[in-house]
């Protein structure tokens, strides 16, 4: 085969050989068509004669440009590199389709084979060395490593190590993780973690148990557990803390759910005070409705103090504690209530209440009751006590004062025929109710605003008022020296002073003491020096020297939602009192003696 020099055609030249292909030396053109600057595709004009000899040259003897590449790949053929591998590629791809005599094209796959496998192994093996120095638990250090080798044989160690390294309460680092990873091992739980990130701070400051309780019912595996369990603790001790506090005010639905939920536990409520086994049971396992309707019996009650009875009178202001004194006398060992009586049923409503250990709802602010009782101090009968323990409402006379403090009040503001029982022939013993929890009681009424204009049916609205006790009590003392209520006066044997919710104030040892520091700190310089010289005036109070005695009052000790366990002591106490002021202890006045002598 002739030598070729192959000088590159220039474009003008190139196009002179197609238009002249039938008339240049057949040399020149084998020459051109050895070094594929031209094909028969660009001279579809070619003599057929020419075109076979041309086609049968190509067949039979080698390309010179083919050899000429393969003796260059030849040269670095010991030394595979990218560079080799892409000459190997480029050779292919020019040469596989139209094979020329002598060519190289199995030799060159093969070697490209090779070349490929050992660059993956030297590649292989320098990754290894650099994954080998990688610092696992450096983030930044893996992602340079990934980023370096994206097709890493390490990508799934890699994916697991930096979502352990990722804070997952930090809602951008969850977001990088799921960049990096768009469809890594860990998306789903990224994803995931994002929303439970969302929640969690939407709903820590809300400051309710069962909402975080909630959440974590909902998220178990939330990386917040800890968190949640904390807060859930801070908030059931702050539960505790204000069951402790006030018991009685404490919602008996809410302590129910909280036992529900597994928020607190009997025992941790009888640890903390504020529960018994015995009142854990009541209250998770009886139903309050099976009591009949208070508002029912106080319907059906008379208010009438029967003659020769010493009538009994209880005054303060609305929720101080006067129902709950005449639950417990009620209950009394040495105490009968006749249930027959005109407030028999009112009564017999207030001794099944005290024998669930419930107390009664809120009476109506114009409610005055009396109950029929006998006392039986002694075993062997020698004395028989009978008084009218009578409940005087505060609501009505409470609105009256804090509505018009100037106003010069009557007994007749006590409810409905409160004066009609102060004013019978009964002697009488009055006990004024202090609460020691409340300084203001927020009271309501319901007051008839107008008229249905078609029905003619009254329209009412709610009034509510704010009332002060200690102006309450001082009033009611004012009231007691009237001069128009000195007949009344004159039948009262003695003023004595309860002060209710004694279970707050501490122990048995330390209630009365606590209970007279608060009586000298709030009362004693407004009601103390005007009642003694009220009794010096009408001889109440004699064998005390007209000083009120000051007692205290529990049905018991409280707990959760008004729940208690009765214990009679202080009520056995204050019948004790109530006999003692019925026995002897007025001196007769001038006024006694002549009705004495006139009879």
């Amino acid at each position: 085969m002739p030598d070729f020099e192959f000088t590159p055609l220039t474009p003008l030249q190139r196009r002179m050989l197609i238009d002249k292909i039938n008339s240049v030396n057949l040399n020149t053109v084998l020459e051109r068509f050895l070094s594929r600057e031209i094909s028969f595709e660009d001279v579809p004009h070619i003599n057929p004669d020419r075109k076979a000899w041309i086609e049968e040259q190509l067949n039979s003897m080698p390309n010179p440009v083919e050899q000429s590449e393969w003796k260059a790949i030849e040269v670095i053929s010991n030394n595979p590199t990218e560079d080799l591998l892409a000459k190997l590629d480029a050779y292919i791809t020019k040469w596989r389709q139209s094979r020329p005599s002598g060519n190289h094209v199995d030799e060159a796959e093969e070697m490209r084979r090779q070349v490929y496998e050992e660059l993956k192994k030297q590649a292989r093996e320098a990754e290894e060395n650099e994954w080998n120095n990688v610092d696992l638990f450096s983030k930044q250090r893996l992602i340079d490593y990934l980023k370096k080798y994206p097709g890493t044989v390490h990508r799934d160690e890699i994916d697991d190590s930096i979502w352990s390294l990722t804070n997952y309460e930090n809602i951008q680092e969850i977001k990088d993780y799921i960049n990096l990873f768009p469809e890594g091992k860990h998306v789903g739980d990224a994803n995931w973690m994002l929303k439970v990130i969302v929640d969690w701070i939407t709903i820590k400051n809300t400051g309710d148990i069962f909402t975080i309780n909630g959440y974590m019912s909902r998220n178990p595996q939330s990386p917040f557990k800890s968190q949640v369990e904390l807060e859930i603790l801070r908030l059931k001790q702050e539960e505790l803390k204000s069951m402790q506090k006030n018991p009685n005010a404490y919602d008996i639905t809410r302590l129910k759910r909280l036992v529900d939920e597994k928020l607190v536990s009997c025992q941790e409520l009888v640890n903390a005070g504020v529960m018994t086994p015995t009142v854990f049971d009541t209250i998770m396992n009886s139903d309050a409705n099976y009591l009949p309707d208070i508002n029912s019996a106080i319907d059906r009650s008379r208010a009438e103090c029967k003659e020769g009875y010493t009538d009994v009178f209880f005054f303060g202001i609305p929720s101080t504690g006067k129902t709950c004194v005449l639950m417990g006398l009620s209950r009394a060992s040495t105490l009968h209530v006749n249930l027959a009586s005109e407030s028999g049923d009112y009564a017999e409503v207030l001794q099944l209440y005290i024998d669930a250990g419930i107390t009664v709802p809120p009476t109506p602010g114009t409610f005055v009751t009396a109950l029929e009782a006998d006392i039986r101090p002694y075993s062997d009968g020698r004395a028989v006590h009978k008084v009218n323990l009578v409940e005087m409402s505060g609501e009505e006379f409470a609105f009256e004062i804090a509505k018009n403090p100037q106003r010069k009040v009557s007994f007749e503001e006590m409810g409905s025929g409160a004066t009609n029982l102060l004013s019978n022939g009964n002697n009488k013993v009055f006990f004024l109710i202090i609460d020691p929890t409340a300084t203001r009681v927020r009271i309501s009424r319901s007051v008839v605003d107008h008229y249905n204009e078609e029905t003619g049916e009254p329209v009412s609205t709610i009034e509510t008022c704010i009332a002060d006790q200690k102006i309450m009590i001082q009033k009611l003392v004012d009231l007691f020296r009237e001069p128009s209520n000195a007949e009344i006066m004159r039948r009262v044997d003695s003023i004595h002073i309860i002060m209710t919710k004694a279970d707050t104030l501490g122990n048995d040892v330390e209630r009365e003491t606590r209970a007279l520091d608060i009586f000298n700190k709030n009362f004693s310089n407004s009601i103390l020096h005007p009642l003694v010289e009220l009794c010096e005036e009408f001889n109440i109070n004699v064998q005390t020297k007209f000083t009120p005695k000051l007692y205290t009052f529990s049905l018991g000790t409280f707990y959760v939602g008004g729940y208690y366990e009765y214990d009679s002591t202080d009520s056995d106490r204050l019948v004790n009192a109530i006999v003692n002021s019925t026995h002897g202890l007025k001196k007769k006045s001038w006024w006694d003696r002549l009705k004495e002598k006139v009879n």
